[in-house]
């Protein structure tokens, strides 16, 4: 006869069959399924000991897709780890161990979105770097890659 923490492992390693999990989201699911917080702690516990939850390496993967893949900046990635119950000292560490340039990665996103595009005023440039911004990418950054790329507004007698 199996025991609730056996269901509960159970559980915990039929949601990891699908994707990654950070140990949080673990035990919160296993919290709605309506396992006690106490089960749902020992499973996280025993599955971080063997190394089927990693929460550092999660945050590795994560920062490096969403970054490279996906081109979101990290201010937003770091956010989306926080709300995933990833230590904040966690996401630091990867973010130090990442092998690729975040400035280098909004210049790329930046000419790939915006290299052709003529910007005939300043509302539409500035809607440009707000779209940036909500990617997570600094304003500092985005006016450092604008400058850069030389993305600016083309017709200098119209000022809004």
């Amino acid at each position: 006869m199996m025991t609730e923490f056996d269901n509960a492992k159970k559980a915990a390693a039929g949601l990891l069959s699908q994707k990654m999990y950070t140990c949080e989201e673990i035990f919160q699911r296993l919290v709605r399924k309506g396992f006690s917080k106490e089960i749902s702690e020992n499973v996280v516990g025993e599955f971080s000991k063997v190394g089927i939850l990693n929460d550092e390496e999660y945050a590795r993967l994560y920062i490096h897709d969403s970054v490279c893949v996906n081109m979101k900046g990290l201010h937003r990635v770091r956010q989306e780890l926080l709300r995933k119950g990833i230590a904040l000292s966690v996401i630091e560490k990867a973010e130090r161990e990442a092998d690729f340039d975040a400035n280098e990665q909004l210049e790329s996103y930046a000419e790939l979105r915006f290299g052709d595009k003529v910007f005939e005023s300043w509302k539409e440039l500035e809607k440009a770097k707000a779209h940036l911004v909500r990617r997570g990418f600094s304003i500092y950054d985005i006016n450092k890659c604008f400058d850069k790329l030389g993305i600016k507004v083309m017709r200098s007698d119209e000022s809004e």
